[in-house]
């Protein structure tokens, strides 16, 4: 079950900077001149702040609208457009602010473009850049200046147009856009067209940025061994020297306040090219520095070879409203082991410490398709006492249909405090699988044509079983039709409830071997009552509605309705129970069992 952290060994983008694209022009910076609003110091994205053309700056008549053509771009796909949109980009630095507008053609451009503070770059519909060179579109300065914080080139609108990476002519690595250490930045109607092994956006250390109603189309993996499959379209990262190494400061600085709306990811159709890896996300982290406050919301994210969006140790996550279509994982919430390149802080010195994301909303997306473990979210153990769970973890209202054949839809490994709630699961290997889990509830969804159980609990590895990671669980309300093997299957957990579920039509893969609700292998500490589990009507049926193995111990079964082809319950083990528990005025307690005449039975204890 292990997510090894993506091995220094392959072509990464740490080893192969020097093609990314970011070959220098040596112009001036410019310098900002105008304050940020209060609004857009606010960690909320809106468009008041960044989405609307008649931003105060960017305005018609407030700043100078300097068009490409009368810098002699002709934008007929043959001559070389780039000295002349370059001057364009750079006279923008002599003023206070500018507009930059690029109107309907096709613009051969032969190096990369260096786009300042205080630009709003407009292609008009029907304007397409044709990259002609070896390296990325564009990049938010020049190489060197070592900026603190957020303040290198912000302030920057990108939008519409085409960016065609024409990589059938020029097949090098490429980052498409390669942004860090701005602030306020938005991309919107783009459409980018084919990158090559690395990003169609490579963000690093930038904050209050919106990238809205785009179009990522297109990746190949150039590598000898096809080693870079996991790729972002959009990534997000940490700034180090490593990982872009062309300005700023290399401390780490994460990004803040990202907002990804109404975007789209997938093929493109230019042979030898692939639907996107990854759609959002990173594959790399810096110990104590989190990516943070990152939102997904309305996008499409169609055949993701990787997976649609892919935290590695987020914080402060929201995946909001998306449709994931055929990809091979939905959502991907990956963190880094101990004694990684992950795991070292931002002077590169080694913590050996696993360290994992917090603080995650997944709600309101249709899965359909998908061929992997639709949610996989996976924290680090070190050893029994030292570990990283994931904190704080919600999936809500989402539809999980039509799921692998052979993995979990949902897959929690090392986590703490999760709600999983009214959820649809339909059609799916399994529902929900839980192992190191701790203070969780499972509440209200529905499970429909289950192969094997809705919901399943282990301990699987040795070293760890039985030292108390797993507990406090309650599963409530849910709804189960048709499953292959057990309903709820609860194992080595500690401190649990299971309540007020019905399960109709368990274990139907085999006939009388299987339960409707399974307490088994060291479970302890727990309840199951007011359930109802309804054996099939005809073909396989249940052994049993509910039962609970000698193994578990201070298990109590009580007031369920429960059939079974054997028997409807079977309580095993001499601390476990089926009956209820009653206190006399002395506070004494009584446990109240039936024997097997019908006759109530009280013993002291």
């Amino acid at each position: 079950m292990s997510e090894p952290e993506q091995s220094a060994a392959k072509l990464s983008r740490r080893t192969m900077l020097a093609q990314l694209g970011m070959s220098g022009m040596a112009l001036a910076a410019g310098s900002a001149i105008f304050p940020l609003s209060s609004q857009a110091a606010d960690s909320t994205v809106t468009g008041e702040v960044y989405g609307r053309k008649d931003h105060p700056v960017f305005a018609t008549g407030t700043v100078p609208l300097l068009n490409v053509r009368d810098y002699g771009a002709a934008g007929d796909g043959v001559h070389d457009d780039t000295a002349a949109i370059q001057s364009a980009l750079s006279a923008v630095q002599t003023g206070t602010a500018g507009q930059v507008v690029i109107p309907k053609g096709v613009y051969k451009v032969t190096d990369t473009l260096r786009i300042y503070r205080n630009t709003h770059l407009l292609l008009q519909q029907g304007a397409k850049i044709l990259r002609c060179h070896d390296h990325s579109f564009l990049v938010n300065g020049d190489n060197g200046p070592g900026f603190p914080g957020y303040e290198g080139h912000g302030n920057l609108i990108i939008e519409g147009g085409i960016w065609e990476g024409n990589i059938l002519q020029y097949p090098d690595t490429y980052n498409g856009f390669g942004l860090a250490r701005g602030r306020n930045i938005t991309i919107r109607n783009i459409e980018m067209r084919d990158v090559v092994t690395a990003h169609g956006i490579d963000m690093n250390a930038c904050e209050n940025v919106l990238i809205e109603n785009c179009r990522f189309l297109g990746y190949r993996d150039s590598t000898p061994d096809q080693s870079r499959d996991y790729p972002e379209a959009i990534q997000l990262a940490n700034h180090t020297k490593d990982g872009f190494s062309q300005m700023g400061t290399f401390d780490g600085t994460p990004c803040h306040n990202i907002t990804v709306r109404g975007c789209y990811f997938g093929a493109s159709g230019t042979p030898g090219t692939q639907a996107w890896p990854s759609g959002v996300g990173n594959h790399y982290a810096v110990y104590d520095l989190y990516n943070r406050d990152i939102k997904v919301i309305g996008n499409t994210f169609e055949g993701m070879t990787f997976a649609g969006v892919r935290s590695f140790k987020f914080s402060e996550l929201f995946v909001a409203n998306n449709l994931f279509l055929n990809c091979n994982r939905g959502v991907m919430l990956s963190n880094p082991q101990g004694n990684t390149e992950s795991s070292k802080d931002a002077a590169g010195n080694q913590t050996g410490l696993p360290q994992s994301g917090k603080q995650i909303v997944i709600s309101g997306n249709v899965f359909r398709g998908i061929g992997s473990e639709t949610i996989y979210c996976v924290g680090w153990p070190k050893t029994s006492t030292v570990y990283a769970k994931v904190e704080s973890l919600v999936i809500t209202d989402n539809v999980f249909e039509q799921g692998s054949t052979s993995k979990n839809c949902i897959t929690l490994r090392w986590v703490h405090n999760v709600r999983i709630a009214g959820n649809l699961f339909r059609d799916q290997y399994r529902g929900v699988w839980l192992s190191y889990v701790t203070q969780g509830t499972i509440a209200g969804n529905q499970f429909q044509n289950i192969k094997t159980e809705a919901i399943y609990s282990e301990e699987p590895d040795a070293d760890y079983r039985n030292r108390g990671l797993s507990g406090d669980l309650l599963v409530n309300g849910n709804l189960i039709q048709r499953c292959g093997r057990t309903g709820i299957y609860i194992q080595s957990m500690a401190r649990f409830l299971v309540t007020d579920n019905s399960i109709d039509s368990p274990a139907g893969e085999t006939d009388n071997t299987r339960s409707g609700i399974l307490v088994a292998n060291g479970a302890k500490n727990g309840r199951v009552a007011g359930n109802r589990v309804t054996k099939a009507a005809s073909g396989n049926q249940n052994q049993y509605g509910i039962s609970v193995t000698a193994t578990c111990s201070n298990v109590q079964v009580a007031d369920n309705d429960a059939e079974g082809k054997t028997a409807g319950v079977l309580v095993q083990g001499d601390t476990n129970v089926c009956g209820i528990y009653l206190h006399s005025p002395n506070g004494t307690r009584f446990r109240l069992t039936v024997g097997n005449d019908g006759a109530p039975v009280f013993t002291q204890g």
